[in-house]
């Protein structure tokens, strides 16, 4: 009797979570929900690195690389500031593709910048002007 128990909830957990998603999906898009994704901003490459993709700094405090790829370095970290790297957020986690980063939200309201920055030889390899 506990496995049919088992099983019917969780048939009936995942029709609720399948409900969930499909409202999700449905939801329309506004300017209110365009402004909530944050401040966006395209890196540039600095001196003889290579630094191609886009950036997005949430409101929450989400840092999304997207398209990403760079140098190879020996001690990449991702840095945020306004115009200079002087916040160190996280060593990279890989020289390409999508990654997430956590900042509090209150310094993602207060930055305008995004670098790539080499610690050890203190380097920045690329930057995103985010607004």
């Amino acid at each position: 009797m506990s496995i049919i128990t088992a099983k019917t909830t969780r048939r009936a957990f995942t029709a609720m979570a399948l409900a969930a998603f499909a409202t999700g999906l449905t939801a329309p898009v506004t300017s209110s929900t365009a402004e909530a994704a944050g401040k966006k901003g395209t890196f540039k490459s600095q001196g003889r690195y290579s630094v191609r993709g886009s950036v997005t700094v949430s409101e929450n405090g989400t840092i999304r690389l997207s398209g990403f790829r760079t140098s190879s370095g020996p001690d990449l970290y991702v840095y945020v500031g306004n115009g200079s790297a002087s916040r160190r957020v996280a060593k990279l986690r890989a020289n390409s593709g999508t990654q997430t980063y956590k900042i509090s939200p209150a310094l993602a309201k207060s930055i305008s910048s995004v670098h790539i920055h080499c610690k050890r030889f203190s380097s920045t390899f690329g930057t995103a002007r985010v607004k």
